[in-house]
């Protein structure tokens, strides 16, 4: 469904930490003249933005403006991402004192690596899981600690632990080649290349968090895995472009992002985090990066994305401007239609001979391939798309 600009403007106002000068007089002008409380509280459950939006209409005195089912199921997501979370840390100081027992070092990925950094208050970020990134030589002793902590491997997932509300995904590498080989073509980013630039966090000798340029590129890469679906992954980028401004040097991150082959990544992450959020990108380094060079099929699935068109499979076809080299990307793409099996296993579990996962996959896949030529072509009925 295509979203009303007020709509989005209410979402790239409380997707930030701090509001901006003009944003509480936007939001409660807003706020009190009536929204679809049931859309928007549920978008913003979808975004991962709900504890956002609790957190800025409670500090802004808000909350009687709000219908009192909205109010309560806002304040009990608030309140149990903020569970969840501390639990969460809780389980991470737990699990330090078992890696420093065995002198092993984890590097802590994604979103638990910005609680208590980046994010303030720990309730403004849900997290679906925890991942850690290890050497190879110490998965299976991470493995031990962990079930020393009584958390249980997955059946299907052998590098996915469980102990109640929490999970934990391990990691050799920031691509997860384990699951799908053809992702080392993507980036040429090396494990001890990530470990050799990593920082301790809080000046832990087991818990490390990547740094500030290596962070990025694989938050970028993580955005696109995943088609860039929730403005919460987003909201990760602006933050920590805020969080670190002093310290972000533009021109060694695009230095960077072309030495290891992930510069048409960056520039998708930025182009849609400033258009998305208003973040403050400067406009030579998008250029620097190659926005002029975009190519129509690239600035047609970006500004689609910009108007929140349910797309799928169609945003795949950015990695084929990302991987370099046509054999590179044939294999990309025939392994993710296609994965061996031990992966197809795992997507469908329940089926019991080769043929019919096949088929089960071909039905699937062309379902997707259908339903995005329908946005497509909805997109080019409607017109008007946004400029990147």
């Amino acid at each position: 469904m295509i979203r009303s600009e007020r709509e989005n403007k209410l979402f790239q106002v409380i997707a930030q930490q701090t509001l901006d000068r003009a944003d509480p007089l936007w939001l409660a002008e807003n706020i009190r003249e009536g929204l679809d409380w049931s859309a928007v509280t549920q978008r913003a459950f979808d975004e991962g933005l709900a504890p956002l939006l609790y957190y800025h209409c409670r500090n802004m005195n808000m909350l009687e403006a709000i219908p009192e089912s909205t109010k309560k199921y806002l304040a009990r997501i608030y309140a149990e991402t903020s569970l969840i979370n501390l639990h969460l840390l809780q389980e991470m100081t737990e699990l330090e004192k078992g890696l420093e027992k065995r002198d092993i070092q984890v590097i802590v990925l994604k979103g638990a690596a910005l609680l208590k950094t980046v994010y303030r208050d720990v309730a403004l970020r849900p997290m679906e899981d925890i991942d850690l990134m290890v050497r190879q030589e110490h998965l299976n002793e991470l493995k031990n600690v962990l079930e020393s902590m009584g958390f249980a491997q997955n059946r299907l997932y052998p590098d996915s632990f469980a102990k109640g509300i929490l999970s934990i995904d391990i990691h050799s590498d920031l691509l997860s080649s384990h699951r799908i080989r053809s992702r080392q073509a993507i980036l040429d980013i090396r494990p001890e290349d990530a470990w050799s630039t990593s920082i301790p966090i809080n000046g832990s000798s087991s818990l490390y968090r990547l740094s500030l340029n290596v962070n990025l590129i694989a938050l970028s890469f993580h955005l696109l895995k995943h088609r860039y679906d929730r403005l919460i992954w987003f909201v990760d980028i602006a933050e920590i472009i805020k969080t670190y401004q002093s310290m972000l040097d533009w021109q060694d991150l695009i230095a960077y992002s072309r030495r290891v082959r992930a510069d048409r990544l960056l520039l998708y992450t930025l182009l849609l985090t400033k258009r998305l959020l208003g973040v403050k990108v400067p406009d030579d380094v998008l250029t620097d990066l190659g926005k002029e060079d975009l190519s129509p099929v690239e600035r047609y699935i970006l500004r689609l994305r910009l108007m929140h068109a349910p797309l799928g499979t169609a945003m795949d076809l950015l990695w084929m401007f990302q991987i370099r080299g046509t054999g590179k990307k044939i294999r990309f793409i025939r392994e993710n239609i296609f994965p061996r099996r031990e992966v197809m296993n795992q997507i469908f579990p329940d089926t019991s001979y080769r043929f019919g996962a096949f088929l089960k996959r071909v039905i699937l896949v062309s379902s997707q391939v259908l339903t995005d030529l329908l946005a497509l072509f909805r997109g080019v009925l409607r017109g008007g798309l946004p400029p990147l």
